[in-house]
This record gives C-alpha cells, sequence and structure tokens, in this order.
C-alpha cells in the first residue's frame, strides 16, 4: 500500500465531501484527517525548497489565511500518480479533475497539494503526522 498527503487549502475546505468522494472513486481511502490553521513551522518544513523564493511570503500568507485539511491517504502502490492525475495541472487543468470542478484557476489558490512521489510523500506525512511513519 501507497501512502500520500493531500493539504485541501484555504477557501476550498467546504468542498472537502466532493474531493473525498473524487478521490475514493480512484481507490484512495482516507486514513487520517485533521483540520488545521498551519503553523510558520508546518509550512517552513512542508514548503523547505521554495523558502528562499520571491513569492513564498505570499504563498505562507495565503496558506495561513483560514484552515486547511490535512490528509493522509492510502492506496495500491501507484495511487499517487492517480491522485496527482485526478488532481489536474495547476494553470490548466483539464474537465473532470478536482483543480477544474473546484478551482478559481489561480495557481497558489489551487484547491489542493498532493504528494508528487513516494519519497516525498513520506517526508510530508512525517512533517505532519510523525506517528503514520
Amino acid at each position: 500500500m501507497e501512502k500520500s498527503l493531500l493539504i485541501i487549502k484555504p477557501g476550498f475546505v467546504k468542498h472537502r465531501d466532493g474531493i473525498i468522494k473524487m478521490l475514493n472513486q480512484i481507490g484512495a481511502y482516507v486514513v487520517k484527517e485533521e483540520k488545521m490553521v498551519l503553523t510558520d513551522e508546518l509550512i517552513s518544513k512542508h514548503y523547505a525548497d521554495y523558502v528562499n523564493e520571491g513569492w513564498f511570503a505570499s504563498l505562507k500568507d495565503y496558506m495561513q489565511s483560514d484552515e486547511v485539511i490535512v490528509l493522509v491517504v492510502e492506496g495500491e502502490d501507484g495511487i499517487i500518480p492517480k491522485i496527482r492525475e485526478l488532481l489536474g495541472d495547476k494553470s490548466n487543468p483539464a474537465p473532470g479533475t478536482i483543480r477544474y470542478v473546484y478551482g478559481i484557476g489561480s495557481t497558489q489558490q489551487n484547491v489542493m497539494h498532493a504528494s508528487d512521489a513516494v519519497n516525498t510523500a513520506i517526508r510530508e506525512i512525517k512533517n505532519f503526522f510523525p506517528d503514520l511513519v
């Protein structure tokens, strides 16, 4: 079984049920869920590769503007690319994807974060839920 970390971003928490239903349809099931306001420490750990980028402050402000839902989902091996495909492209999501159905066309406000690889998922899950790694 493979796990992935997902974050439903501020402003999109109201779509939780629809997003989870779409994830379940591809075989990704929630094993941990927590609603929270992200701390500076969590944001800096999660986006460690981007803290020196000029746009990081804007991203941080947005990610702390309201509650998020942090999810760990699990599915058969190979579920991470299926989740990423279901999520859709940040700037031009295809019809039927999560970003197409719920998005508003902003690169930062793109509905949800999803781990992009197994190693990334392990690191991200450890940041939020160390007991699951």
